[in-house]
């Protein structure tokens, strides 16, 4: 889980100048030049979502598992350990993991 974003029922999100509608940095619920707002909101479902999802159910190293990614043990927190996961699975999920660069791409 999440200790700085409430992933489950968010209470407020973010867009960006793409038309990300981001429920954390660099995590988005899709994009409002697809989908209109009200839209993207009704049809959220943490626990579909492929990022948020594991963030969910077991934090990031759920998300590393679940996903096959290999990790190590070397990360400064748990933040750490996401970003670096969460880059990882970047171009398997270009429109939950966006904008690029927030990943530095």
């Amino acid at each position: 889980m999440c200790p700085h974003e409430d992933l489950l029922s968010p209470e407020r999100v973010h867009v960006d100048v793409y038309g990300n509608v981001q429920l954390g940095q660099g995590l988005s619920m899709g994009n409002i030049w697809e989908t209109p707002l009200p839209d993207l909101v009704r049809g959220y479902d943490a626990q579909e979502h492929p990022i948020a999802g594991p963030l969910l159910r077991g934090g990031p190293i759920r998300l590393a598992t679940e996903h096959g990614l290999a990790m190590n043990d070397s990360y400064v927190d748990e933040c750490h350990l996401c970003y670096t996961a969460r880059k990882l699975l970047f171009f398997r999920f270009p429109r939950y993991l966006a904008p690029k660069e927030a990943y530095g791409l």
